[in-house]
């Protein structure tokens, strides 16, 4: 079951508003989905349902956004979002304007910590952009 989980979280990111990944890209994405899932604990049903929108309030699903972010290099290690970093990972097709837009937008949030923080610009991104491509 877990495995359906990892892929289905795979799949969603490769599939997401018909923006394509690269093999490269989706070779990354599937080892530190992986390693994040460790690392965190969290359930993966959990990471499934963050990809609907619905994110619930737990602490594993935010320790795994920030172990994501931080292997991407997105978010660095005190907790700060790399806006470059992030639009340079975008496959090709997605609405960089609208990307960036929306990154400088939610790059202001922050949480009580590292993860929270990684948490709340995730989410805030996910709302704000229709372009979902993130882990």
């Amino acid at each position: 079951m877990k495995t359906f989980f990892i892929l289905l979280a795979v799949v969603a990111v490769a599939y997401a508003k018909n923006v394509e990944l690269s093999r490269a890209q989706k070779d990354k994405v599937q080892k530190n989905t992986v390693e994040c899932i460790k690392q965190s604990g969290v359930k993966p049903e959990l990471l499934a349902e963050a990809k609907k929108g619905n994110f619930k309030d737990d602490e594993g699903l935010k320790k795994f956004t920030l172990c994501f972010f931080q292997k991407a290099g997105i978010f660095n290690r005190d907790g700060k979002l790399n806006i470059e970093t992030a639009l340079s990972k975008l496959p090709e097709g997605a609405d960089r304007a609208g990307v960036k837009k929306a990154l400088e937008q939610c790059s202001t949030k922050k949480g009580r910590d590292a993860a929270d923080s990684a948490y709340e610009v995730f989410k805030c991104y996910y709302k704000a952009t229709p372009t979902h491509v993130v882990f």
